[in-house]
């Protein structure tokens, strides 16, 4: 399991899961797995304690042939699962820390497997005074019943925190989310996010 604190110098092989969504460090990701492929590597991952990586797809599907995936992603751990009756696997995850393919190949099954860095989340900055609309807009947000946020609560006083979450549940397009997941200077996300709120008003 990778150490959430590491400098980013760690390399690590491991399955990638592309996805429709960005994932960001403390989202909360729900899904249904049914093909074998993801079912095998769930087993083996949670054998082993392990989680995966997450990334948004840049060609393709997530279903059927492997799609072609975002460089930039995020590491999540499988919290919770549940297997269904009907055999599809209902799992838990959270966001815990991003990562950067350096190489990734498709296996027999079209799984992914990727050389992987992990990258420093970004310094948790208390929110200032000036930015505390911030934190009544995610309030607005988070009564939305599809949306679900991490239960945190110390975690809203934190400006990373709430720029990311913002940026998960604004209806904005996948891409600018992932432009703000590769952005690792909290300042620039943080104009990042106040452009993208002038464009929706």
């Amino acid at each position: 399991m990778p150490n959430t604190e590491n400098t980013g110098s760690d390399n690590q092989v491991l399955p990638v899961f592309p996805l429709q969504r960005v994932v960001f460090p403390d989202s909360v990701l729900r899904l249904q797995i049914f093909e074998q492929r993801y079912l095998d590597m769930i087993a083996r991952q949670l054998s082993s304690n392990q989680g995966f990586a997450t990334c948004l797809i840049k060609k393709g599907n997530e279903t059927g042939i492997p799609a072609t995936p975002f460089t930039y992603g995020t590491y999540v751990e499988i919290v919770d699962f549940d297997q269904r009756e009907d055999g599809i696997l209902l799992i838990t995850c959270l966001g815990r820390q991003r990562i950067k393919i350096n190489s990734s190949s498709a296996l027999p099954d079209n799984l992914i497997s990727a050389n992987v860095s992990f990258l420093d989340n970004l310094p948790q900055e208390l929110i200032s005074e000036q930015q505390h609309e911030l934190i009544n807009l995610l309030t607005d947000l988070g009564k939305h019943p599809q949306v679900e946020i991490l239960d945190a609560p110390e975690r809203w006083q934190h400006m990373d925190f709430i720029v990311e979450r913002l940026t998960e549940f604004l209806p904005v397009s996948e891409p600018q989310k992932q432009a703000i997941l590769e952005e690792s200077l909290l300042e620039t996300r943080i104009a990042m996010l106040y452009q993208m709120l002038a464009w929706l008003k």
